[in-house]
């Protein structure tokens, strides 16, 4: 089983301090009308955002660590390394894509709707089978990882076409899992099978 590179334990780390960070610095921008329950995280990258800039940021670095990350994840079974770079991709594209300052988009919504997707069920193509496999990608591990997420794009989901109350808290909790899934994936693999193996020094004859 091929080791997990160092780069990709950087952007692992590096796709939730992008996430969190752009939340929070580009909320403290927005007015008091914007409230981080019922809106949007789009929002705060949309043409109608105080400071739009600080979270077009955000969602361009957490895109190119999920990106970066599916590319390193050697560990995992290539098509779902391949959702996770399609994922990562989307988001980058949401970015370039923002919600009007007034209404919505039904470009952004169907390109963030895709990268939510694909980050929710990239551990259910993952897993691997072998018995010495990271307990991360193994089948249990995985589906309750794409089933927990599935859960929670279906409860964002739900609020949304509801027009409900916590559409923003809903998707910080999704996006939250997306972003730190990834890492914890990453970590046990790294742990298990580590990039470079010690080296086995001969014993000297008696």
């Amino acid at each position: 089983m091929r080791p997990v590179p160092g780069w990709a334990v950087i952007t692992a780390i590096l796709a939730p301090v992008f996430l969190l960070g752009g939340l929070v610095l580009a909320t403290a921008r927005q007015s008091a009308t914007y409230s981080s329950t019922r809106d949007t995280i789009s929002s705060l990258s949309g043409f109608g955002a105080t400071n739009r800039w600080i979270m077009v940021f955000g969602f361009i670095g957490l895109g190119l660590c999920f990106v970066v990350t599916g590319i390193g994840l050697r560990p995992a079974e290539l098509p779902g390394r391949v959702a996770m770079v399609f994922g990562g991709s989307v988001t980058v594209l949401s970015a370039f894509v923002p919600q009007p300052e007034n209404g919505t988009s039904a470009a952004h919504g169907l390109v963030a709707g895709a990268g939510f997707v694909a980050l929710a069920v990239w551990p259910a193509f993952a897993f691997r089978l072998e018995p010495d496999a990271p307990w991360s990608l193994r089948p249990t591990a995985s589906l309750l990882a794409t089933g927990f997420m599935i859960g929670l794009l279906f409860w964002f989901a739900t609020e949304l076409f509801n027009r409900g109350s916590q559409i923003g808290l809903t998707e910080r909790f999704l996006a939250a899992a997306e972003s730190i899934w990834p890492l914890v994936v990453v970590l046990n693999a790294r742990q298990l099978n580590p990039p470079v193996a010690e080296a086995a020094v001969p014993e000297e004859p008696v």
